[in-house]
């Protein structure tokens, strides 16, 4: 036995295999194609009288509010209505002072990135991540501009890049940068708005992100917290409002219904997980009067909440309108026409004359010292609506 050893031995027995590590992928975050095609409603909403004065109303509060330098939140909600060339009381334009006063550097690999912070200081920034990269893209924002970041030069594109560093989704394990789907609309859209067809990105840590999931990850869950409607709808029912399903989210879901609709219009998402607009804007155009009948019907109820229901109202007429507005814009075989906004419009300049009436625009400063968070959803409701109004006249593009 003991020659058989030696002699096996003497051959050299082969090395235990090593287990190689499997590979990181490398980090790679591609460039932003922009600002997109401005596609204009050519057939327009004829506005009405009351629809013009509720109009030049609005824009009065959105310029007054949105045009102040300390107010980086307020700013970008000044941008989407009002678009790029919004210059600040202190006289510097809107999007050079947000990224030179607000915006902060980070290294990723080799280069510096992009990014706005949620906060800084006591002053709000972005309370939904990628909130002013959503704005910048919706005004129409070359991402080719310049601008400076912490006495360093940079491009606008720069926070497109940083955006994809900082957001990762793996569909088969849900491992995800956000925290929840309500926290997704803004970069979602932001993203999709300049990004090219099949966009895949790769993270330092390896992790790889396709727009096509991120797309569909969102859809699904839209569908999955409007099912209790489609039901409803699908009866002939009424619904009650109790913070459940697509009203756990941000403005009623409006932001994740706009953040979808705009990645799908631009083809993002896979085309087995389909599934046509028409539904939701049915169900969006099922829930209007029944949410509307509940404000209107509190207002009489709890005369002590006038002001704040009057703000809500004011809410899901802009929203909704927006919506609608975006899309028929965008020429898609779903979208609606320039009629089907007019019951929309109607309910925008109402509620615009309702809240003139109870003289809350007057009381701005009042509530911006008393209740910020009402002075808040009056500014970013009437930066909604007033862009909804554009859009549907014919009198502001959407980026596609």
């Amino acid at each position: 036995m003991l020659p058989l050893l030696l002699w096996a031995c003497s051959l050299g027995a082969p090395e235990p295999a090593v287990e190689q590590a499997p590979k990181k992928a490398e980090l790679s975050l591609p460039s932003p194609t922009g600002p997109g095609e401005a596609r204009i409603l050519t057939a327009g909403l004829t506005g009405s009288a009351k629809l013009i004065e509720a109009e030049q109303l609005l824009e009065q509060v959105v310029r007054a509010h949105t045009s102040n330098p300390e107010n980086p939140w307020a700013i970008g909600h000044g941008l989407v209505a009002l678009g790029p060339g919004l210059m600040l009381s202190n006289q510097e334009s809107a999007v050079d002072w947000l990224f030179s006063s607000y915006a902060e550097r980070f290294p990723v690999g080799d280069s510096w990135l992009v990014r706005f912070p949620e906060s800084k200081g006591k002053i709000r920034i972005e309370p939904h991540p990628n909130l002013i990269l959503k704005a910048l893209a919706d005004a129409g924002v070359d991402p080719a501009r310049a601008v400076t970041v912490q006495g360093q030069s940079h491009t606008v594109g720069d926070l497109y890049r940083g955006a994809l560093a900082e957001t990762h989704f793996d569909k088969r394990s849900g491992e995800r940068s956000f925290p929840s789907t309500n926290e997704l609309p803004w970069t979602l859209s932001g993203i999709a708005s300049w990004s090219s067809e099949g966009t895949e990105w790769t993270d330092q840590a390896g992790r790889k992100t396709s727009l096509n999931d991120l797309t569909d990850h969102a859809w699904m869950r839209l569908s999955t917290e409007t099912n209790f409607l489609s039901t409803a709808m699908a009866k002939g029912e009424s619904f009650s409002k109790r913070g459940q399903g697509i009203f756990t989210f941000t403005c009623g879901g409006a932001h994740l219904i706009q953040g979808v609709s705009h990645a799908r219009t631009l083809g993002f998402g896979h085309k087995s997980m389909d599934g046509p607009f028409s539904h939701q804007l049915k169900l969006l155009a099922f829930r209007f009067p029944i949410e509307m009948a509940q404000i209107d019907n509190g207002r009489k109820t709890h005369p002590q909440f006038r002001d704040q229901l009057l703000v809500q109202r004011l809410k899901l007429a802009g929203h909704t309108l927006e919506t609608f507005a975006r899309l028929a814009a965008s020429s898609h075989q779903s979208a609606p026409t320039a009629a089907d906004l007019k019951a929309y419009a109607d309910e925008v300049a109402e509620s615009v004359d309702l809240l003139k009436s109870a003289g809350v625009f007057k009381r701005l400063n009042e509530f911006q010292a008393s209740n910020e968070q009402l002075y808040l959803d009056i500014v970013g409701d009437s930066a909604h609506a007033l862009r909804g109004i554009r859009i549907a006249t014919g009198g502001a593009p959407v980026y596609y």
